[in-house]
């Protein structure tokens, strides 16, 4: 189960889990999560009420499963309150009925529940159905009202509001949270919906990135943090994933093989196109991919990126496969190296030279052991050295020939180069980019939804998670 920090920012952990008082605000149009990420906030305390003034509570049990591995078994009251006025009876123990005419009413009743308990945390979702038709110098009253009462009890209160249109909660609370979707239509003509949270305003917190990335995947909410780029504390052999049938090759990733339907498909051209602001982020991907292919003792032959040595790399991979020897399973291109060897070649003067040299390398590796082989392909060092004209038909030439053979061709195509081609040709096209500081995957040959990659580095070894932004 994950744990609070992993499933909400840090800014709402810092903010929420206190014995202070605090007022908190979470509005957005319908459909936004507004009432997920409200629950997600305090399903978790013993202390906890949530008043339900739009939709029978029963309901929302039955939408939100995860509730019941959530929910503290011990409580001394229900957690749901029906406020819905709706009359309907309910044998369900954790809900209970709180039947008002009038606001006064309702915050009388709001007050009493759990009196003998301190820090409680009450919800009112949603606030618009409570104060109906009031005018606005009534609602500004009872808002105020209730949130100084919370204030001198030393209690919570989080309103959950309709709309994004400014009201006088906005303000008066001391935290506010916009819950949105919007839509963002790539150079490649695809719509995606995306959701965010936004937050205006956190008191006494410093808000260090202000708008996140979430999904209701699962229906649960969960926001994505900044990405970065690291490398566990400690280092680890990595575990080995293997092939989900005959015609497929392990990602290194149990997500990824799911995406993928089973993996790259043997005698395949995958072309990931990476966002100039991702950077090294790609490796998150490369990493367990090569390092997984090395472990089921198959051969990998790499045209290393623009400024990366096969030196840096190195040491890691020592690691990751356990095993110093995996450099025989592997021959590595990069622009210049100083000392060749049989592992590390520069690359050489012609297109026609580099392809005689990779069949060479190729049928060396199949009389070895007749595995299928992973060649990996940084098309800006290609683009630079050769020109796009060469870089085309050698991409064609490799395409073709792997599809023969049964072999697996991974490019990585840079978001800023010239050469556009070899999409086309491409068995699956991958954009790897950012949003919100986030990194996320999305399909373009097959066209998926955008799904978030975190990393996963408690393990020892680079592992990820994918997950769809739904």
């Amino acid at each position: 189960m994950a744990t609070f920090k992993n499933i909400l920012p840090d800014e709402f952990s810092n903010f929420t889990i206190t014995d202070k008082s605090y007022s908190l605000l979470i509005k957005g149009l319908p459909g936004t999560g507004k009432s997920s990420l409200a629950l997600e906030l305090v399903a978790r305390s013993p202390n906890s009420f949530y008043i339900s003034t739009r939709i029978d509570p029963e309901a929302i049990v039955e939408d939100s499963l995860w509730l019941e591995d959530i929910i503290p078994k011990n409580r001394k009251y229900p957690f749901f309150i029906d406020a819905t006025r709706s009359g309907k009876a309910t044998k369900n123990k954790s809900i209970q009925r709180l039947d008002f005419e009038t606001i006064p009413e309702f915050v009388q009743h709001l007050f009493t529940l759990g009196s003998d308990l301190t820090n409680r945390i009450f919800v009112i979702d949603s606030w618009n159905a409570v104060i109906g038709n009031l005018s606005e110098t009534q609602i500004h009253h009872w808002e105020s009202a209730i949130v100084q009462r919370v204030q001198g009890k030393n209690d919570k209160i989080i309103f959950v509001e309709e709309g994004i249109k400014d009201s006088t909660l906005d303000w008066m609370v001391d935290g506010h949270a916009i819950l949105s979707k919007r839509k963002i239509v790539s150079p490649h003509g695809i719509s995606r919906r995306i959701r965010e949270l936004t937050f205006p305003k956190m008191r006494g917190i410093e808000i260090t990135n202000e708008t996140y990335l979430t999904t209701l995947s699962k229906g649960r909410m969960k926001t994505f943090p900044p990405f970065k780029y690291r490398f566990p504390a400690i280092l680890l052999k990595s575990k080995t994933t293997p092939d989900s049938d005959e015609h497929h090759i392990s990602s290194g990733s149990a997500d990824f093989d799911t995406l993928l339907g089973g993996g790259f498909r043997k005698g395949s051209y995958n072309l990931f196109e990476v966002s100039t602001i991702v950077g090294d982020g790609l490796d998150i991907i490369l990493f367990p991919l090569i390092t997984n292919h090395l472990n089921n003792k198959r051969a990998v032959i790499s045209i290393l990126r623009e400024g990366i040595t096969f030196d840096t790399k190195k040491p890691y991979f020592d690691v990751f496969t356990g095993n110093k020897n995996w450099v025989n399973q592997t021959v590595n291109f990069e622009r210049f190296v100083p000392g060749e060897e049989k592992h590390r070649i520069t690359l050489p003067k012609t297109i026609e030279e580099l392809l005689s040299k990779i069949e060479q390398i190729k049928q060396k590796f199949r009389e070895e052991n007749g595995e299928t082989i992973l060649i990996n392909i940084g098309l800006d060092v290609l683009e630079n050295m050769y020109g796009i004209p060469a870089l085309n038909e050698f991409i064609a030439i490799l395409v073709s020939k792997a599809r023969l053979e049964g072999d697996v061709v991974v490019s990585w195509l840079k978001e800023n180069q010239e050469y556009r081609g070899g999409t086309t040709a491409a068995t699956s096209h991958w954009k790897i980019d950012l949003i919100n500081r986030a990194l996320v995957l999305e399909g373009l040959i097959p066209a998926t939804e955008f799904f978030a990659v975190e990393s996963v580095l408690v393990k020892g070894y680079i592992d990820y998670t994918i997950t769809p932004v739904l």
